[in-house]
């Protein structure tokens, strides 16, 4: 594979990528990171005609990187609710950010504090349901600091990198307002759409409904959501990559159902996400997901794979320069190194479509889902301990189909329940029935984990891989060996002839004679 030349995307993104990791106050092993990128961007800016500019731009862009970066660090650093830790408060008007998550009796969301002294804060509540995003609450209860490290999970580090030092414990809650404004609109959006799923039902297949279409568990039983992690099917409860692109699907079949062009498809999905995230919210999880379904989707709807691949180092340095912690995110470096496996394995499909009996269809989903199995699987072997590599195939291919399906039912549902109820509704029931095969694909994969775990797996790569490696330069020496034997039998050179056929040369010396 011919690596392709670096274009300013590229460029700007690592420059800006860079800069803002090198804001960051403790980075491992700092100066020998420092000389690689540093030494990485001359030898980008030496690939570019004029050398010169390009070192000034690229130094511009890597000071615009640090200065946003350190910006941000310093943001995120800041404790107003410190004072607060370590004390009950009483009536504390406080803005739910993001909507209740969780399974279960105990449930999280994040707020701001709208005092003089305000700040992001993590909410802990003991119900079986919560305030939507946008309310505005006057809660009492208690103010701690975030738990260390515990059983492996540093809550403390994982808030502290989202600009939150504080947890209240919720006791009681009052509803006194919601928020307005471009927000206030988003936020009545998404209760609405979520509404208008309730006819799927409320059990699992109704709550991963909502979780495909708005993301998250809510409501889910805990049973469900461990066979959804043991399976490698919980991204599908989160908005991922994967999830946007199949909205671009759904919006580029409209688009060219009623005579749009390619450029107008482009142009209505760059329009969707930006609605979709808004409605969603604009978690870090989910502009990841908008950046990373973009540049995954371009290749699809522009045609040019190089631009896929721009727009995806141009999104990682923008989200780096925004919030530099996010390097040790594991759903940044999942959503990333999913879309860049992804990337590079779906150019070969037409090739083995081409080669055996197996459709294209097939062989792309083969492709994307294994491609991005085995790429994730380093990553959360690091984070989580397993990687569900055995599990984790099956599971997704077995459920590949039924997404789409119950993801584009519940957005058809939510955009036509306004127009015709009833129709919406009964569209919103049949999406259940997908998402009840999606579960099933889920305990599957729970089972198959528990069968074969996850060091059988990798030992048995490890030694498939040993054997192919000590078989080719057996072979190839065997086949070099025989030419050589044959050459010194015959006195002729080692190539390879037909049978009773002469070299050539041999041929033509005996015409001449």
């Amino acid at each position: 594979m011919r690596l392709r030349a670096p274009a300013l995307p590229d460029f700007v993104g690592y420059l800006l990528g860079t800069g803002a990791l090198l804001a960051l106050p403790s980075v491992p092993h700092g100066p020998l990171l420092v000389a690689v990128g540093l030494a990485s961007g001359v030898l980008l800016a030496f690939q570019f005609p004029q050398r010169r500019w390009s070192l000034i731009a690229g130094g511009v862009v890597l000071a615009l990187g640090f200065a946003v970066g350190n910006h941000q660090v310093e943001r995120l650093a800041a404790e107003p609710l410190r004072p607060l830790i370590g004390h009950s408060v009483y009536g504390l008007p406080v803005l739910v950010t993001e909507a209740w998550r969780g399974s279960g009796f105990s449930r999280l969301a994040t707020g701001e504090v709208l005092s003089a002294s305000g700040g992001p804060v993590l909410l802990r509540i003991n119900a079986t349901q919560g305030p939507t995003r946008g309310s505005i609450l006057r809660v009492s209860g208690r103010v701690s600091a975030p738990r260390g490290s515990q059983h492996g999970f540093d809550e403390r580090a994982w808030l502290a990198h989202q600009g939150i030092h504080a947890v209240l414990r919720v006791g009681t809650q009052e509803v006194i307002g919601r928020r307005g404004g471009l927000w206030g609109i988003a936020d009545r959006a998404r209760a609405y759409a979520v509404a208008a799923l309730a006819p799927a039902g409320e059990g699992d297949p109704g709550r991963i409904v909502v979780g495909l279409a708005f993301g998250g568990s809510a409501g889910m039983s805990p049973q469900a959501v461990l066979a959804f992690r043991t399976s490698g099917l919980a991204h599908l409860l989160a908005v991922s990559g994967g999830n946007v692109a199949l909205l671009i699907a759904l919006v580029v079949l409209v688009t060219w159902s009623v005579g749009g062009n390619r450029r107008q498809a482009l142009a209505c999905s760059l329009l969707v996400i930006v609605l979709y995230v808004g409605i969603v919210g604009p978690s870090p999880s989910v502009l990841r997901a908008g950046v990373a379904g973009i540049a995954g989707c371009l290749t699809w709807l522009v045609g040019r794979p190089r631009d896929a691949w721009r727009a995806l180092a141009l999104g990682f340095g923008c989200l780096l320069a925004w919030n530099p912690w996010a390097i040790y995110d594991p759903g940044l470096q999942l959503s990333f190194v999913a879309v860049a496996g992804i990337l590079l394995a779906v150019p070969y499909a037409r090739r083995i479509s081409e080669a055996t009996a197996i459709p294209y269809v097939v062989a792309t989903a083969l492709l994307v889902t294994g491609a991005a199995t085995l790429a994730t699987a380093p990553i959360s072997w690091w984070h989580f301990g397993r990687a569900a590599i055995f599990a984790s195939l099956p599971s997704n291919l077995f459920a590949a189909p039924a997404v789409p399906l119950a993801l584009w039912s519940a957005l058809i549902a939510t955009i036509i329940t306004p127009v015709a109820p009833s129709a919406g509704a009964g569209i919103a029931w049949c999406s259940q029935w997908p998402a009840l095969w999606i579960l099933w694909c889920a305990r599957m994969g729970e089972w198959l984990a528990l069968v074969v775990p996850d060091t059988v797996v990798l030992v048995g790569c490890g030694l498939l891989a040993l054997i192919v490696a000590l078989r080719r330069p057996r072979a190839a020496s065997a086949v070099g060996w025989r030419g050589v034997r044959n050459a010194t039998r015959t006195g002729l050179p080692a190539e390879r002839h037909g049978p009773r056929q002469d070299p050539p040369s041999t041929r033509t010396s005996s015409r001449s004679l």
